[in-house]
C-alpha cells in the first residue's frame, strides 16, 4: 500500500461527512478529571442511564480531546439512544484523532446504512479496507449488506462467497450470505445458510435477528418472534434491534389485519354474523382507524339485530371516511329500526348525494318516508280518540 494514495483517499472523507462538526462541539467541564467522568458515564451506562452517562462521557471528551475510548463510549450510549448523529459526530472525531481506525470508519459505514445513505456507507467500507492491516469480516460482510441495500444482489452474493473462503467460521458471512441467497435462490436456501450460522454461534444477535426477519418473510411469525425477542434478551438496549422489534410487531398487526379482514368478509358472506362481529371487531382492536372494519361492523350489527350498536359504530366511521354512500344507507337503516325516521332520511340524503346510482339508498329512504307518514296518520287517529 502506497501511503501517499492512502493519504489522499483520507482526505476524501470530509465530502461524505452528513454534518459539520464543530471546533468544539462539547461544554467543557471543570474540576473533574477524565478518569472519574469516564468512570461516571461507564456506571451511568451500566445502569441503563443513557442520556446521564452521554453527558458525562461529553464532559470527559472536553477534559480530553484525544480519548478515543471516551468517543467509543460516547457513540455506543448515542446508539442506544438512538442518536445516530451524535454517534456519527463521534466517531468522525476518532477518526480525527486516529485517521488509520478500521472500527470507527465501520461503524460509520454501518450508521450510513441505517440511514439509508448507502453511497456514504460503501465509501466508509472502502475507507477501512484502506487502513486495515489485518484481515476483517466485517468489511466483506458490510459492504455485502450495503449492496443488498442497494439491490445489487448479485454483487454482495460474489463477495460473500468469497468471503467464505477467508473466513470459514464467521457467523456474520454466513447469515448475510443466507438473507442474499434467501432473495437470489428461495428462503430453503437462505434458511440452510443462517441454520449452519446459528450453528457457529447461536447468541450471535445479528444471527438471531436476521433468522426472525426471514422466518417473517416466510410467514412463520411465532419462530420470528421467538428469535427477535431471544435477541431483545441478549442485548435489551440494542436500539437497532428494538427498532426493527417495532417494524415487525407493526407488519404482524398489518398481517393478522389483513387475515382477521378476511375471515370477517368470510364468514359475513356465509351469514356467520356473529363471528364476523368479533373479527372485525378485533381489527378495530389492532387498528382503530381502519374505515373498513367500521362499516362492516356496522352491517354486522344491523344485520344482528343490534341497531343502537350499528348508530355509534357508523358515527365513528364517519369521522374517518365521510364520502362513502353505503355507509350512510347502513346508518340510515339503523336510525330507521330504532324509529329515528327524521335522521333517517337525512342520512339517505347523504348517501344520493355523494352517490345517487345506489338503488337500494332510493328504495329506503322512500319506504322510511311512507313509515314517517303512516305513523303521523296513526298519531293523528290516536289524537282524535
Amino acid at each position: 500500500m502506497q501511503v501517499g494514495t492512502t493519504e489522499m483517499k483520507l482526505s476524501e472523507i470530509s465530502l461524505f461527512v452528513a454534518f459539520c462538526i464543530a471546533q468544539a462541539p462539547f461544554a467543557p467541564a471543570f474540576g473533574t478529571s477524565v478518569t472519574e467522568l469516564r468512570a461516571r458515564g461507564d456506571s451511568l451506562r451500566a445502569a441503563g442511564q443513557f442520556e446521564a452517562a452521554a453527558e458525562a462521557y461529553r464532559d470527559a471528551y472536553s477534559e480530553d480531546e484525544s480519548n478515543n475510548d471516551v468517543l467509543r463510549a460516547l457513540a455506543d450510549v448515542s446508539i442506544k439512544l438512538g442518536d445516530l448523529g451524535a454517534a456519527m459526530q463521534a466517531y468522525q472525531l476518532i477518526i480525527d484523532n486516529e485517521k488509520n481506525d478500521v472500527d470507527a470508519y465501520l461503524e460509520l459505514a454501518r450508521i450510513g446504512w441505517l440511514t439509508g445513505d448507502m453511497e456514504t456507507a460503501l465509501k466508509y467500507v472502502e475507507f477501512a479496507e484502506i487502513v486495515s492491516v489485518r484481515p476483517n469480516e466485517k468489511i466483506p460482510a458490510y459492504r455485502a449488506i450495503i449492496l443488498r441495500g442497494k439491490g445489487e444482489l448479485v454483487a454482495a452474493e460474489s463477495v460473500l462467497v468469497a468471503a467464505c473462503s477467508e473466513f470459514p467460521n464467521s457467523a456474520l458471512i454466513e447469515s448475510n450470505l443466507g438473507l442474499v441467497r434467501a432473495l437470489t435462490k428461495g428462503p430453503e436456501v437462505g434458511f440452510e445458510h443462517l441454520k449452519r450460522a446459528y450453528e457457529i454461534d447461536s447468541l450471535d444477535v445479528y444471527v438471531l435477528s436476521s433468522l426472525g426477519s426471514l422466518y417473517f418473510a416466510a410467514g412463520q411469525l411465532d419462530s420470528a418472534s421467538m428469535y427477535f425477542d431471544r435477541a431483545l434478551t441478549l442485548e435489551p438496549d440494542n436500539y437497532i434491534l428494538k427498532r426493527n422489534m417495532e417494524e415487525f410487531t407493526r407488519l404482524t398487526d398489518q398481517t393478522s389485519i389483513h387475515k382477521l379482514m378476511s375471515e370477517g368478509v368470510r364468514y359475513f358472506d356465509n351469514a356467520l354474523y356473529t363471528k364476523a362481529r368479533k373479527a372485525f371487531s378485533d381489527v378495530i382492536a389492532l387498528d382503530s382507524n381502519f374505515f373498513e372494519a367500521y362499516l362492516n361492523l356496522g352491517f354486522t350489527h344491523n344485520l344482528l339485530g343490534e341497531p343502537r350498536k350499528a348508530v355509534v359504530v357508523f358515527k365513528r366511521a364517519s369521522e374517518l371516511e365521510d364520502s362513502s354512500a353505503p355507509l350512510y344507507i347502513g346508518w340510515g337503516n339503523a336510525l330507521a329500526v330504532i324509529g329515528e325516521l327524521d335522521s333517517a332520511i337525512e342520512k339517505y340524503r347523504v348517501a344520493i348525494s355523494i352517490d345517487s346510482t345506489v338503488p337500494e339508498v332510493q328504495n329506503a329512504m322512500e319506504a322510511v318516508i311512507r313509515l314517517k307518514a303512516e305513523k303521523a296518520r296513526l298519531d293523528s287517529e290516536k289524537a282524535e280518540e
